[in-house]
């Protein structure tokens, strides 16, 4: 039994050693690329969403990943403006109350703000 664990050691050592030069023990989750949703027909221009971008406000996937979207693309369901001023989805953080835990951002009901999401 001795010799087992001191085997184990040496073994998750190693491996502890190999993944440390690999860079993985260390590794950062790739930021998926930017994606454009389908544009509904009275959404006033196309909108692409940047994972890079909104990490910088969120530092973990967490934060939105799985409590306000669900992690596989296109599963979370339809996104509407109706849905976002109830808070849900991307207002969770872009509603004039956002969603506790997360941070205040433009607000969804904002004018003004249209063009920051809506590209035409």
């Amino acid at each position: 039994m001795r010799g087992t664990r001191a085997w184990v050691r040496v073994l998750l050592g190693g491996l502890a050693a190999v993944l440390s030069v690999a860079g993985v023990a260390g590794a950062q989750i790739k930021v998926p690329a930017d994606f454009a949703f389908e544009r509904g027909k009275d959404s006033p221009g196309t909108v692409t969403f940047s994972h890079e971008k909104h990490k910088a406000k969120v530092d973990k996937c967490q934060a939105c990943h799985t409590k306000v979207f669900k992690m596989k693309k296109g599963t979370t369901g339809a996104l509407t403006m109706e849905k976002m001023k109830a808070g849900e989805l991307c207002g969770a953080c872009h509603a004039p109350k956002p969603a506790a835990g997360l941070p205040t951002s433009f607000p969804t009901e904002d004018k003004a703000s249209c063009e920051r999401c809506h590209k035409k």
